[in-house]
């Protein structure tokens, strides 16, 4: 490791205090704001420099696509703000597909990006030919170009705002020269230099009584009820009020979204394990659900009605048709719900969901045995399985590590197996908007958030993390092993190696196409990995990944620095005449989930 690394480490915070420059008063609002991290690669040099100088803990990666999809993991995980940076043209070019990732999942991130200067407006000098927010328009929730130092804090302030209130997403700030680098003397240069309790409300939207009753009684007339747990429970902290009303109505909770575990999947109540059962629901209640689904998109019968529970009152009814409509900080309306439902019982459903986790799990138990004889190359159930009794039946206490799910194929199965016990467990890296290729990004950001213990990881402090990707996504993201050896990130990286895109199989009767969909057989990317620092071991039988797993595991938890695990499949595997069960459906919500 250079020496610069130790140098930084024992170097103090520099306060800012005034005569300092725009991005010195930018950086000061945010670290004021107790921004958790800045996930970056060079580039918007002023206004990084900025805030590393100032104390905020800053990781940089090998691009900037891998550096946003590493903040919206740190922020899935934790609950805690973090920002990311590109600079003008190609690095704010290769951000966007992280940021519109970001803004399908809800993702409270902070985008910053440099830009022109003023004065060369539509000269397109050198790579200032970007105009910013026509492009992110779409992508983020809230978006602006700064061109006056002097309000800096101001635009900070709305920035914070936006990330910190009502539905989550990402905001992008747009950096001009003159809004980085003027200089401000005096305390009358700063335009709306109010502390944060004056600039933001903490304050949350509480649920109208009149609309809780009429929930409780649809709820009250159902004899099959669920409620669906998504995002909007994770970010409004709502978990022990969700089992507090689910456990007096004894109403069970399937889970949705881009992170798993606020409702535990060992709950007697819980149905995200029991995707068999979730056709026979009468009664939905929808908690934070801020991505939709359409009508058909979730695995309930026609008949159901629902009940959707939201900030945005505006978003209500879109979608899907909804019968009573609380517009609520969900932790506000799960608590009143908590207090005004009657005691309930639905001994019949409650039982009825439990046969259908053990029909799941019996399914899953006969899906491994089937692929016990293909031992030319690891089936991917065998991952599942494996992976899954090393993480929960082993000696580690099973709510101990954060797991990544990535992948497209490889995920149809390591989902069905994967479980969560505490908050933010899972990451589903792959949500609603299904780019290809963040998941060694996503790794860097979860690892670092239960490295230094943020947020809900604060308790699991220290501990390795496991993520799954395919090697097509390996081939966007695979440099960034080397940032996880950089960073000393405990980090266990699964590659499912089939040697293909996931799509081959859809043109297996025209010879001409299928090589358009394939890789070189049997690449390998442990050897990448060991050549960028990390540690490489390459899995070619079945009976040989558990060791793989143990070692990539005593290697984290010893010494915190990355495994790949390359594991080798083939892509034949998907063929579900040939090597059944093939390439699996998914159903939503609940544990094999992929998009709402």
């Amino acid at each position: 490791m250079p020496e610069a690394f130790g140098v930084a480490a024992q170097t103090p915070a520099t306060p800012v205090a005034l005569p300092t420059t725009g991005a010195g008063l930018f950086a000061k609002a945010c670290k004021d704001e107790g921004l958790a991290a800045l996930f970056c690669c060079p580039g918007n040099y002023t206004v990084t420099h900025a805030m590393a100088r100032i104390g905020i803990p800053v990781y940089t990666g090998r691009d900037e696509r891998s550096m946003v999809h590493a903040a919206d993991a740190f922020t899935r995980v934790t609950g805690e703000i973090s920002a990311t940076s590109g600079t003008e043209g190609p690095g704010f070019t290769n951000l966007i597909s992280g940021l519109a990732n970001a803004k399908a999942a809800r993702t409270p991130i902070l985008s910053l990006a440099s830009n022109k200067s003023v004065k060369e407006e539509d000269t397109e000098a050198a790579i200032q030919v970007m105009e910013q927010e026509s492009v992110t328009q779409h992508m983020v929730k809230w978006q602006k170009r700064l061109v006056n130092a002097h309000r800096n804090h101001e635009y900070a302030a709305y920035a914070f705002r936006q990330l910190k209130t009502g539905v989550p997403g990402p905001v992008h700030l747009n950096f001009t020269a003159e809004a980085t680098d003027t200089r401000l003397s005096k305390p009358s240069d700063v335009v709306y230099n109010f502390d944060k309790n004056h600039y933001r409300t903490d304050a949350k939207a509480n649920p109208s009584p009149a609309h809780v009753a009429k929930a409780i009684a649809l709820l009250g007339q159902a004899k099959r009820p669920i409620i669906v747990s998504s995002t909007g429970v994770f970010y409004s902290k709502a978990w022990d009020a969700l089992r507090q009303f689910a456990e007096k109505t004894q109403i069970p909770v399937v889970e949705s979204g881009p992170m798993r575990g606020q409702f535990p999947d060992d709950h007697p109540l819980s149905a995200t394990c029991a995707p068999s059962a979730l056709a026979s629901a009468d009664v939905v209640m929808l908690v934070g659900q801020y991505c939709m689904p359409g009508v058909g998109e979730y695995a309930f019968g026609p008949d159901a009605r629902y009940i959707r529970i939201d900030p945005a009152a505006e978003d209500i009814g879109r979608n899907l048709p909804i019968e009573v409509g609380i517009v609520s900080d969900e932790k506000a309306a799960l608590e009143m719900l908590a207090k005004e439902s009657p005691a309930m019982r639905h001994d019949a459903w409650v039982a009825e969901i439990a046969a259908a986790r053990d029909k799941f799990e019996a399914e899953n138990e006969a899906m491994y045995k089937q692929v016990l004889g293909y031992t030319d190359a690891v089936h991917p159930a065998v991952i599942g399985k494996v992976l899954s009794d090393f993480l929960y039946k082993g000696n580690m206490p099973k709510d101990r590590i954060l797991v990544g799910s990535g992948g497209f194929g490889i995920a149809r199965y390591t989902r069905r197996w994967l479980r969560a016990y505490r908050p933010a467990q899972i990451m589903n890296g792959q949500y609603q908007f299904g780019t290809v290729g963040a998941d060694v990004g996503y790794a860097v950001g979860s690892g670092i958030a239960v490295k230094e213990g943020h947020g809900v990881q604060a308790a699991y402090k220290g501990h390795p993390t496991i993520t799954i990707m395919g090697d097509a996504a390996f081939g966007y993201s695979g440099m960034e092993m080397e940032t996880l050896a950089k960073l000393r990130i405990p980090a266990i990286i699964i590659v499912y190696n089939n040697n293909a895109w996931g799509t081959w199989y859809l043109q297996e009767d025209e010879p001409k196409v299928v090589p358009m969909h394939l890789f070189q057989e049997n690449i390998r990317y442990d050897k990448m990995a060991e050549a960028l620092g990390a540690h490489g071991i390459y899995v070619t039988h079945p009976k040989d990944f558990l060791p793989a797993l143990q070692r990539a595991y005593k290697t984290a938890a010893e010494t915190s620095m990355p495994t790949l695990i390359n594991v080798q499949g083939k892509k034949e595997f998907w063929l579900r005449e040939k090597y059944p069960p093939g390439f699996l459906g998914k159903i939503e919500p609940g544990v094999m989930s992929y998009y709402h």
